[in-house]
């Protein structure tokens, strides 16, 4: 006669199974917190100098969209748009034209502004916070 033989794996695989499924269905729930973003964007008319700002909202044309409407012009651009961070707009002193930048800081997103500008003392113009 013989006996089944006892197995010390199958309660460790069971283990390991339960584990695993504990782990997908943690991600497929964190999943959209963590896909929402707050998007935030700034337009200006480079004629006028005006300029519109959005923040909080859900997709980035959403955000985008709204920005050119705060900026009241047809010459409206978005200048940059961003999710869960800072973006800055500087104007160059020297030709007036525009440049933008982003970061987790306000000072992160002004100082790539200004790297983009190529010029220290280019002019703050206007900056947004979206998110977290």
């Amino acid at each position: 006669m013989s006996y089944p033989k006892s197995s010390t794996k199958q309660p460790v695989r069971l283990v390991a199974r339960l584990v695993a499924g504990l782990a997908v269905a943690a991600l497929l729930l964190a999943a959209p917190a963590a896909a929402q973003a707050a998007w935030g964007a700034i337009a200006v008319d480079p004629i006028t100098g005006h300029y519109g700002v959005s923040y909080d909202y859900n997709t980035a044309r959403a955000a985008q969209h709204r920005a050119r409407v705060e900026c009241g012009s047809n010459h409206c651009k978005v200048a940059v748009w961003v999710a869960n961070g800072y973006a800055a707009l500087v104007q160059k002193r020297s030709n007036g034209l525009y440049f933008a930048g982003f970061g987790r800081t306000k000072h992160a997103a002004f100082a790539k502004a200004t790297h983009r500008a190529h010029e220290p003392g280019a002019r703050h113009v206007a900056w947004v916070f979206s998110g977290y």
